[in-house]
């Protein structure tokens, strides 16, 4: 009924001829560009069937493989989805996407960023700068692992130059028949007749033989993945400055005057030294306020105290916050030994070493490192001068847990653990009550097992679920 009036209303539009190319939903085809100039076609348009899918095809056939839609909802987006995701005779498994501009209750900003980010990893060519010219975006660089291919497992040791590790085929041929109990080949590969005195001895020293053989290579494979932590001195380096303002961070018991003096020396132009108690630390408004006062600062240094681990914690999340990428370093004393005269005089602030290397996961856009320092007589002008180098150290694979000694500055490493030598480990016997946590779990359980066949005769086992936990009470009847 309303075909006539809008065709007198299409014939009072002015039609120009299209810029890019439509796909008419009249034909489902091509639109010819003087037939969509007519009020003709529009009428027909109103009228007749939508022929959305044939045109979605026509597209696929055309080899288009992305799809926006510009809407105020989702609405063809499944539909269009649908249909390029029809396998044809000839074109193969293409990836192919349909994506909508705008979607019903959504922030139109994010769902337009999505839409374009979604049309770009599937191949699109996007004019970023003409995207976030509006908001100011600015380029972040990516995680390093992923894109850059780099391998961080460690490679197993090659030969040396010139080196050649050969084995020798009898020695391998008489291992497999040990390995497979064969007392016929074993007593073949040592030439032992039969009725000898030796082949016939053999049989009762093959099973012996070959449960050790069995033990030591499991042995082997353990030790292969067993690894520990060795530090290293590093090339020496002189020459580091500070920029800017630091920010040093002490718990409530009092300031670092010898470290607030190797940053001021070190070219800091401003040490800002502030005291933060335990219980300040812990309650994250205050805390926010406190480092809102701050202002802007080139480097945060947190001097935890022997019970600092908790409170470098609770102060991290909220620097994280406070700082847009200010490097963060926690400096410590007598925390790590880095060798058999080097004293580790503070165990409970090694614990600060634990948050640093989680801390380094959860904002690696924010940690600088960690660094352990003589007690406050040893930090002398030559171990501040090494600790502003280490601070000022902006290049890319920079040392972030290292030792400053009076020898130099060492640097954390991990290495392969030494083997263990057959018998040294079956001497130790436990003298005093041992304690087990988890001890009714299963792996518990084992290593009870074998604390009880080397002698201890006095065992905790403690656990969550305590002596209720299914199997407690028959361990302990075992053992």
């Amino acid at each position: 009924a309303m075909l006539d009036e809008f065709a007198a209303v299409a014939g009072k539009m002015t039609y120009h001829a299209p810029r890019i190319p439509i796909v008419s939903n009249v034909s489902g085809t091509l639109a010819d560009p003087d037939e969509i100039r007519t009020p003709d076609y529009w009428v027909r348009h109103v009228r007749e069937a939508v022929r959305f899918a044939d045109g979605v095809r026509y597209l696929r056939a055309e080899g288009v493989t992305r799809l926006l839609e510009l809407g105020p909802d989702a609405v063809l987006t499944t539909m269009a989805q649908q249909g390029l995701d029809e396998i044809g005779p000839d074109d193969g498994f293409v990836t192919r996407v349909a994506v909508a501009a705008l979607r019903a209750g959504r922030d139109e900003t994010q769902s337009l960023l999505l839409a374009v980010a979604a049309v770009y990893v599937h191949g699109a060519d996007v004019d970023w700068a003409e995207v976030y010219g509006p908001w100011g975006g600015r380029r972040t660089a990516l995680p390093t692992y992923a894109f850059q291919r780099q391998r961080y497992w460690l490679s197993p040791e090659q030969p040396a130059a010139g080196e050649q590790r050969t084995s020798d085929p009898a020695e391998e041929q008489f291992w497999s028949a040990v390995d497979s109990g064969n007392l016929e080949e074993v007593s073949h590969t040592l030439e032992l007749a039969a009725g000898d005195g030796a082949s016939d001895g053999l049989g009762s020293v093959l099973p012996a033989l070959t449960a050790w053989r069995r033990k030591r290579k499991d042995r082997t494979t353990v030790d292969s993945w067993r690894y520990q932590v060795a530090w290293q001195p590093l090339p020496a380096r002189t020459g580091g400055t500070l920029e800017g303002r630091w920010l040093l961070i002490t718990p409530g018991d009092g300031t670092d005057e010898a470290l607030a003096r190797a940053l001021r020396d070190g070219g800091a132009t401003a040490v800002v030294e502030l005291t933060v108690t335990a219980e300040r630390a812990a309650d994250r408004s205050a805390l926010a306020e406190l480092l809102d006062g701050v202002g802007e600062v080139s480097g945060v240094v947190l001097a935890p105290r022997a019970d600092g681990a908790a409170w470098a914690a609770a102060l991290v999340p909220a620097l994280a916050a406070a700082t847009d990428g200010v490097p963060l370093w926690c400096v410590t004393r007598g925390a790590v030994s880095v060798g058999r005269s080097d004293r580790l005089t503070d165990p409970a602030r090694a614990q600060v070493w634990g948050v640093g290397r989680v801390a380094a996961l959860e904002y690696p856009h924010l940690w600088g490192g960690l660094i352990d320092l003589p007690d406050e007589d040893g930090l002398d002008d030559r171990a501040a001068a090494r600790l502003v180098t280490v601070l000022a150290d902006r290049t890319e694979g920079a040392e972030d847990q290292v030792a400053v000694r009076g020898s130099g500055v060492f640097g954390r490493r991990l290495r392969p653990a030494a083997p263990v030598v057959p018998g040294t480990d079956d001497a130790w016997v436990p003298s005093g009550p041992v304690l087990i946590t988890g001890g009714t779990g299963a792996l518990g359980g084992q290593v009870a097992r074998w604390l009880s066949g080397r002698g201890a005769r006095h065992l905790v086992l403690t656990s969550r679920r305590g002596p209720d936990a299914p199997g407690a009470a028959e361990l302990v009847a075992e053992l």
